[in-house]
């Protein structure tokens, strides 16, 4: 099996996974979760948040 293949499948995995928990959890279990990693993605970025949402296209985000 090739790296690309297997990737593919851990990837697919990881989805099917995150879906049941989102499926069994409160959105404000899950949605403080994914908060917590999407902020220290963006803190080790060298772009602020609003830099970044600007070049995703997207101008409706939540301050915090």
């Amino acid at each position: 099996m090739s790296f690309t293949s297997e990737n593919q499948k851990e990837r697919m995995r990881f989805v099917d996974k995150w879906a049941e928990y989102v499926k069994t959890h409160s959105d404000k279990n899950w949605s403080r979760q994914q908060n917590v990693v999407i902020n220290s993605s963006l803190r080790s970025a060298s772009m602020t948040k609003e830099q970044f949402f600007k070049m995703k296209g997207e101008t409706n985000y939540v301050k915090y």
